[in-house]
């Protein structure tokens, strides 16, 4: 599950369905890296990094050109496309996991998965426009009628950066990252709650900032207009619970458990402005300025991460604890 994770968050792949992510995975070889050991090769193989940490060094002539690679990052696409690598080698910074494809593996992906080549194709349009702003740099030096040495010395240090394009890693892209980190851990209603909850805490803060700032709380808070010193108003915490209510009635419907990323954040907004004014139905104080309401939002944020990032440790924590639970009964 890993493997299929890590080829979901490759850019190349991020068209095609999970069932067909899984057919590719079955056409890779995984490699098993302890700390120090290293996996070389003269051929052009796509390396995908699983699990791990690992240093690459390609030989580029009298030179060893190094770059460091980790979980979700590949390298030897353009050597699989053109044919043209150079000796590389993979060596474990720590424990690793590596995935290799081979030419002929790479060849009969582009044939089963033509959309593949959609992704690719942009990849290479960048490499040839990279070597193309290298070749307009080289004339315009020579156009420039530098001193011999300086002129030497300007197209030494772009040959070397183009060289290291040579090592080139490809990482994962903000998409694949989502889809690695969030959606495969099934994270992605608590996420949107997250982002909805922060929204709306920052913008109910900012908004009250404003408005206590230019003073105008009588035009804006007072629902009554008029001279009444104490004229009516209806605290945002209300609007946050009919949110939460709307979201949590709808999301229990056939057509809510399809729109679930919405909802999520629909009562996670309407969360965050309940929490944002948590201390005034808590305490019934009416300053708004009271640090309850703060800490109150922040443990409500550090739930909503923890069921992101970290909902496999405390689902497994728990299930020990009913087991050794029950087995002192």
């Amino acid at each position: 599950m890993d493997l299929e994770a890590v080829l979901a968050s490759l850019s190349i792949f991020e068209h095609l369905r999970p069932d067909e992510i899984g057919r590719i995975a079955r056409r890779f070889t995984r490699e098993q890296l302890a700390a120090g050991a290293t996996y070389a090769s003269d051929a052009a193989r796509l390396v995908a990094i699983v699990r791990g940490s690992v240093d690459l060094a390609v030989e580029q002539g009298d030179r060893k050109l190094r770059a460091r690679m980790t979980t979700g990052d590949r390298f030897g696409t353009y050597a699989l496309l053109t044919g043209y690598v150079h000796p590389y080698a993979v060596t474990a910074h720590v424990a690793s996991t590596i995935a290799v494809l081979d030419q002929a593996g790479f060849d009969q992906l582009l044939v089963e998965f033509p959309a593949i080549a959609l992704p690719l194709s942009r990849e290479v349009a960048a490499e040839l426009a990279a070597r193309d702003d290298f070749l307009r740099q080289l004339v315009e030096l020579q156009a420039s009628k530098l001193p011999e040495t300086e002129l030497a010395a300007a197209i030494e240090r772009r040959r070397l950066a183009q060289e290291k394009r040579s090592v080139r890693v490809v990482r994962s892209t903000t998409r694949g990252l989502f889809r690695r980190l969030v959606v495969a851990e099934g994270a992605e209603p608590p996420f949107w709650m997250l982002i909805g909850f922060l929204t709306s805490l920052c913008g109910a803060r900012l908004v009250v900032h404003l408005i206590l700032k230019f003073g105008l709380e009588k035009r804006l808070f007072a629902l009554v207009p008029g001279s009444d010193p104490n004229p009516m108003h209806i605290h945002h915490f209300n609007y946050g619970l009919f949110l939460v209510g709307i979201a949590g009635l709808v999301a229990l419907s056939p057509l809510g458990r399809r729109r679930l990323r919405g909802l999520a954040f629909v009562f996670g907004f309407g969360a965050g402005l309940v929490f944002d004014e948590f201390a005034l139905f808590w305490n019934l104080n009416p300053e708004y300025a009271q640090e309850l309401s703060l800490v109150a939002a922040a443990i409500a944020a550090a739930v909503l991460i923890q069921l992101i990032y970290f909902r496999r440790f405390w689902s497994a924590l728990l299930r020990r604890a009913w087991l050794e639970l029950r087995g002192t009964r």
